[in-house]
């Protein structure tokens, strides 16, 4: 964390003054307040736990499946990833396979509903003429064979020949595929009326759906375990606008908490500052129970689970106190959880405002090797110009009328 001399060093270097030259930047009427950036996701992986009944059709081995007493408390390990894809496990519960023969089939095979058993269904011996489809098949007598005085007109649009009606003896005036008697006899039955059924093909019965044509069947009791990942995304910025993460890269001094556990971090007392529940009550002995304290003597990596983000220091990050507390009310236990990680990010960010500097405020934000400086309106200065947007507006609008 920077120093308050190290801020205004900072901010005197970004207005162009030497950093030990504090007249363009005096101390005097310089207000700091620091403001932490967290970013990052919480990734839990939730577990549901299901009992009921399977079924499969015909014989099935289960030998592959493992088996249990009481689902509820199958053991089952934590996932090294708690972000590992959705995943599914299935189980039988001993004792409870039961191989039965079909009782409503014989073996495999059942009478066919369509046919009743018989192999064969009822047919129209006839059928529509496909020339004429029984519509003006002769001209003379329409297919009663009683012919009528005058033939009826050719229709316009008919191109086909006509012939002599096999009914009423008129040349030229019957349909030349029916001969004048508007159907033939049906192509499948042969004018028959009975025809292969098309269910069974003629055998009378089919094979039994339920058992699959087997004739026997498995019934077990299943249990299925689901795990998948849910993720909580965590963005904060204590008393800064969202936009402050815009101000940020990854250059910056980012420390960065990695911890895979149900508990990634110990509860937090936030009014006290402690970490309470476990008898810590120092930063250093939270960044221990977080696994963010190296073992002594091992230099710090920034950006490495189990460090503080400090190059070659054993400290830990006086940050992850206000980390820990911010994170606390995210990391409840939820229904079904059996694994977690956190995954974050973190930023101590500067506020600095001056007496002799009303209309801008500077941000300082931590990186290697020296601080770097954001300069933003002030709230005054931006209700300023707000302010005189509104009247130049006005005017605008003033002007209008008068010319009008």
């Amino acid at each position: 964390m920077l120093s308050d001399d190290d801020i205004l060093a900072a901010v005197r270097r970004g207005l162009g003054a030497a950093g030990a030259d504090d007249a363009a930047f005096p101390a005097a009427g310089a207000r700091i307040t620091r403001h932490l950036l967290v970013a990052g996701e919480i990734v839990r992986c939730v577990e549901t736990r299901t009992e009921g009944t399977a079924f499969h059709a015909g014989t099935r081995d289960l030998s592959d499946l493992p088996e249990y007493d009481d689902l509820d408390r199958y053991p089952i390990p934590a996932p090294a990833d708690p972000g590992a894809a959705r995943s599914t496990l299935r189980l039988v519960r001993r004792g409870s396979v039961a191989a039965r023969a079909c009782s409503t089939c014989t073996n495999g095979r059942k009478p066919c509903a369509r046919c009743d058993g018989a192999g064969d269904v009822g047919c129209r011996t006839h059928v529509p003429c496909s020339g004429c489809e029984g519509r003006l098949c002769c001209l003379a007598c329409e297919g009663t064979g009683k012919r009528a005085r005058e033939a009826a007109d050719r229709p316009q649009a008919e191109t086909a020949a006509r012939v002599r009606c096999r009914k009423c003896g008129a040349d030229d005036v019957a349909c030349g595929k029916c001969r004048g008697a508007g159907q033939k006899k049906c192509g499948v039955c042969r004018g028959t009326g009975s025809r292969t059924c098309p269910d069974c093909e003629g055998g009378g019965t089919v094979s039994h759906d339920f058992c699959a044509g087997t004739g026997r069947y498995v019934e077990w009791t299943e249990g299925v375990v689901v795990r998948e990942p849910v993720v909580d995304t965590v963005e904060e910025s204590s008393g800064l606008p969202a936009r402050a993460f815009g101000w940020t890269n990854e250059a910056d001094a980012w420390g960065r908490v990695d911890h895979v556990g149900e508990d990634a971090f110990p509860p937090h007392d936030t009014a006290t500052g402690l970490a309470g529940g476990t008898g810590l009550a120092k930063a250093t002995d939270l960044a221990k129970a977080t696994g963010l304290d190296p073992a002594p003597g091992t230099p710090g990596t920034p950006g490495t689970p189990g460090t503080t983000g400090t190059p070659g220091s054993t400290t830990p990050d006086p940050d992850l106190s206000e980390v820990a507390a911010r994170l606390n009310p995210r990391l409840a236990r939820r229904d079904g959880e059996v694994a977690r990680r956190v995954r974050v990010r973190y930023l101590s960010l500067a506020r600095v405002t001056h007496d002799d500097h009303p209309h801008r405020v500077y941000v300082v934000v931590p990186r290697r090797p020296a601080p770097r400086v954001v300069t933003v309106r002030s709230p005054r200065r931006a209700w300023r110009l707000a302010g005189l947007a509104v009247l130049v507006l006005v005017a605008a609008v003033a002007v209008s009328r008068l010319l009008t």
